[in-house]
C-alpha cells in the first residue's frame, strides 16, 4: 500500500491542477464557513406580515455556531463543495487515460487492483482532509457554554466521511466510464441535479430513499429546517452505512471489470 501511495503522490505533486482545485476547496470554504450565520441571518421567510428573518429566530436562541448544532450545520455547508475534491478525482482518473499513463502502469507490472487500490488511496486521502477540515472550523468558530459539550453531535463526522467516500467513488466510476473529463463533469452534474430526480419521481420512498445522492442527504441533512423548529438529524443508520459501503463496492468492482476488459481509452 506505501508503495502504491508513493507512486500515485508522485504524479499528483507536480500537479498544478490539483494544488489549485484543493486549494480552492479550502479558501472557498473557510471564509463562507466564518459568514455563514450572516448569511443565514440575511435570509427571510414567510410572506406578507408573517415574514420575518431567521436573523430573527438566531437571536430567539438558535443560533447556527452554537454547540452542538455547528456539527451538522459545518457538515452540511462544506457537501456543497466536495464537487471540487470530486473534480480532482475526475482530473487524475482521466489524464491516466488520455497521457495513457495507466496503461504504463500495467506494461511496467502494475496489476489492475493495485491500479485500483491506488486511486482508492487518493480519494481516501481527500476524504480525510475534508473531515479534517470540517473538525477544524467547526472547533475555530463554535461557540462554548459552560454546560455545553462541544463533542456532542460529533458523531456527524463519520456520516460526512463516509458520504464523501460515496461521491469521490461515483466521481471515480463515471472517469473509468467516460474517460473526457468534460463529459464526467457534465454526467456527474446531470445526475445529481437532473437524473436521479427524475428516476425518483415515479418511484416510492422506500426505493428512491437509497439511491446514491439521496444517500448522502440522509447522511449529511439540510439543517436550516430547525429554524423552523423541525427536528433535524443525520441518519448514520447501520442500514445506510452497508447501503453506501455496498455501492462503493459496486463502484470498485465495475471500474476493475472494465480494466480487466481492456477499456484502456485506445
Amino acid at each position: 500500500m506505501i508503495r502504491l501511495l508513493k507512486i500515485e503522490l508522485h504524479k499528483i505533486i507536480y500537479s498544478k491542477t490539483f494544488w489549485i482545485l484543493l486549494g480552492l476547496y479550502i479558501i472557498l470554504l473557510a471564509p463562507i464557513a466564518f459568514g455563514f450565520e450572516n448569511i443565514i441571518g440575511s435570509v427571510r421567510i414567510g410572506n406578507g406580515s408573517k415574514q420575518s428573518s431567521m436573523g430573527n429566530l438566531i437571536l430567539q436562541g438558535y443560533s447556527v455556531s452554537n454547540f452542538p448544532d455547528i456539527w451538522l450545520n459545518m457538515a452540511y455547508l462544506a457537501s456543497w463543495f466536495k464537487l471540487l475534491l470530486a473534480l480532482i478525482v475526475v482530473i487524475i482518473v482521466t489524464n491516466e487515460y488520455s497521457y495513457r499513463t495507466i496503461r504504463q502502469n500495467i506494461i511496467d507490472g502494475m496489476s489492475k487492483w493495485e491500479i485500483i487500490w491506488a486511486k482508492e488511496l487518493i480519494i481516501l486521502i481527500l476524504s480525510l482532509i475534508g473531515v479534517i477540515l470540517l473538525i477544524t472550523l467547526t472547533l475555530i468558530l463554535g461557540n462554548y457554554y459552560g454546560d455545553t459539550n462541544i463533542f456532542e453531535g460529533s458523531g456527524i463526522i463519520f456520516s460526512y466521511f463516509f458520504s464523501l467516500l460515496l461521491y469521490l467513488n461515483f466521481a471515480y466510476f463515471l472517469s473509468s466510464w467516460l474517460k473526457r473529463s468534460g463529459f464526467v463533469i457534465g454526467m456527474l452534474f446531470l445526475y445529481t441535479i437532473v437524473i436521479e430526480n427524475l428516476i425518483s419521481f415515479k418511484l416510492p420512498d422506500y426505493i428512491t430513499r437509497f439511491f446514491p445522492m439521496n444517500l448522502i442527504d440522509k447522511l449529511v441533512p439540510n439543517p436550516l429546517g430547525k429554524l423552523l423548529g423541525k427536528n433535524v438529524a443525520y441518519d448514520f443508520s447501520l442500514l445506510n452505512i452497508t447501503v453506501c459501503v455496498l455501492y462503493i463496492a459496486l463502484f470498485i468492482t465495475i471500474n476493475y471489470q472494465m480494466l480487466r476488459k481492456g477499456a484502456l481509452g485506445k
